[in-house]
């Protein structure tokens, strides 16, 4: 990559582990450490010099396989990945494009974003709930930014396997808290307790101010960020060992979980076989005692 280019990175991140996507003092934010690898690894000298600009500030909690940041650099484009993921703590960078001189994140062709739902839903209402969003519509009801005229939903798609329903949600463009309230209203209507005019009539604008709650953000991840500029995919050896060591902590913790959901089953079949065995020896003595004869046996 010559000197001065304009670079962008695909950056994963577990949410859990920052408190929310924009800068703050003193605290610990997905942004402030991208930043903070960018200028110890000598990459940027400054975000404003460098023109740092991020696609989306997803809320705290909510994770990301694929979103993108963008700057100026006078690093080549495998260094930079090597230089940032070196630095980088909780923020893997898998991915580089060199774009033009005015390329921002932010205007991207679409988002993807993807909720989990655990336990029984029904995968049909949802589905039903989700064609009702398609479109343009008026949001006012499902974001909690000012409105900025009507927003447009491209495609929501629900599919489900092993007991776990996934929700994909594609657009533009979202406000703040947007898809959570959006699949929040759909889990309200597959559980019967909002009903199909009730969601229409907030997407008319007619009731903006109805609310139809929110759900977990930890549930949520921004899957990708696209653009017509072809990214490379640059998956280096220090990341997939800190991914490989992820897997197994989650592996560990799953087994964890299911033993001591094993343990507790069996304590309660042991303590249900002792109650019986004890009820049993009461009713066996009291017996013996009914029909002992004094002459040691019948």
């Amino acid at each position: 990559m010559t000197v001065g280019m304009r670079v962008a990175l695909k950056i994963a991140y577990d949410g859990a582990a920052f408190y929310g996507y924009q800068r703050q003092p003193d605290r610990r934010t997905v942004e402030g450490e991208c930043l903070r690898a960018l200028q110890a690894a000598g990459i940027i000298m400054s975000p404003s010099e460098a023109f740092f600009r991020s696609a989306s500030r997803t809320d705290r909690g909510v994770s990301a396989i694929g979103n993108v940041i963008a700057f100026n650099t006078h690093f080549r484009g495998d260094a930079v990945l090597g230089a940032f993921n070196d630095k980088a703590r909780d923020v893997w960078a898998w991915a580089i494009a060199e774009v033009p001189d005015d390329f921002h994140p932010r205007r991207a062709i679409e988002r993807w974003y993807r909720y989990h739902l655990f336990g029984d839903v029904s995968s049909a209402r949802l589905r039903k709930a989700a064609a009702l969003f398609i479109g343009d519509h008026d949001f006012r009801a499902f974001t909690s930014e000012p409105p900025r005229g009507p927003s447009t939903i491209r495609h929501i798609d629900v599919s489900q396997d092993a007991g776990v329903t996934w929700i994909d949600v594609r657009a533009r463009s979202f406000r703040r808290g947007m898809v959570r309230r959006i699949v929040a209203a759909m889990v309200a209507y597959a559980q019967g307790d909002v009903t199909v005019d009730a969601i229409v009539e907030a997407l008319r604008g007619v009731t903006p101010k109805r609310t139809f709650g929110t759900i977990p953000a930890e549930p949520l991840f921004l899957m990708d960020v696209n653009y017509d500029v072809p990214f490379r995919i640059i998956v280096k050896p220090k990341v997939r060992s800190e991914w490989s060591v992820m897997k197994r902590d989650a592996d560990l913790q799953l087994r964890f979980v299911r033993l001591l959901e094993r343990a507790i089953q069996s304590g309660e079949a042991i303590s249900v076989r002792g109650d019986v065995a004890l009820a049993s020896g009461k009713v066996r003595k009291g017996f013996s005692r009914t029909h002992d004869t004094g002459h040691g046996g019948i």
